[in-house]
C-alpha cells in the first residue's frame, strides 16, 4: 500500500477517535473506507496507530507553523500566524490533548516537549517585545490558545463559520478579546 492509504487511514483514526476514543480498529477502518485487514497490513497495532496518529500530528503542527512564521520578524506576528495557521489542523491538535496515553512514547514525550518550549520561548520573545502581558503564566496563555483553536475547529466543522473565518476569529480572541474594552478586571500588573 502507498502513503496514500496510510494518510486515509490516519485522517479516519484522527476523526473517529477524536468522537470515540475507544472505537475499534474496525470502526476506523470502517471510516476510512478499508477492510480492516488493510488497516493492520498498512499500520500494524492500535498502539503503532495511535503513534502513527500522533508524530503525523506534531509533524503537520510543525510544517504549519514554520510556513506561518516565515518572513515575520516580531514574536508577536509569529504568535498570530501560528495560532491562525493551527486551525485548520486543530482535529490532530485536539488528538494529542484527548490522547496523553501517546505521550508515555519517548519520541513523542521529546517533541511534545519541544513544541511547549518553542511556544514558550516564542511567548517570552513577545513579553519581552512588550506585545504580551508579562506577568500572564505561559501555561494560561498556552492553555486558551489550545481553547481557542478547540473552538474555532469545532465551529468551522459544525459548518457556522468558514475554516479561513474561524482563523481570524481564532486570532482576533486570543489576541484582542471580544469586547472593545474590558472594565473591572482587578488583575496584578494590569
Amino acid at each position: 500500500m502507498n502513503n496514500t492509504t496510510k494518510d486515509k487511514l490516519l485522517e479516519a483514526a484522527v476523526r473517529v477517535l477524536n468522537m470515540q476514543p475507544r472505537a475499534s480498529l474496525a470502526d476506523i477502518a470502517e471510516a476510512a473506507g478499508v477492510k480492516r485487514v488493510t488497516l493492520h497490513r498498512v499500520i500494524g497495532t492500535r498502539e503503532e496507530l495511535l503513534r502513527d496518529v500522533a508524530l503525523r500530528a506534531l509533524e503537520q503542527m510543525d510544517e504549519a507553523c514554520y510556513s506561518a512564521v516565515k518572513g515575520k520578524r516580531k514574536a508577536f506576528e509569529q504568535l498570530k500566524a501560528i495560532v491562525g495557521a493551527l486551525v485548520p489542523y486543530a482535529d490532530s491538535c485536539h488528538f494529542l490533548w484527548k490522547n496523553p496515553d501517546v505521550w508515555d512514547d519517548p519520541e513523542i514525550a521529546r517533541e511534545i516537549k519541544r513544541h511547549d518550549q518553542e511556544l514558550c520561548d516564542l511567548i517570552d520573545r513577545a513579553k519581552a517585545e512588550g506585545d504580551i502581558l508579562s506577568f500572564i503564566p505561559n501555561s494560561w496563555i498556552i492553555a486558551s490558545l489550545d481553547a481557542v483553536l478547540y473552538a474555532a475547529a469545532s465551529t468551522a466543522k459544525a459548518g457556522n463559520i468558514a475554516t479561513n473565518d474561524a482563523s481570524a476569529l481564532a486570532i482576533q480572541t486570543l489576541f484582542g478579546g471580544i469586547t472593545k474594552k474590558v472594565k473591572g478586571t482587578a488583575l496584578a500588573g494590569a
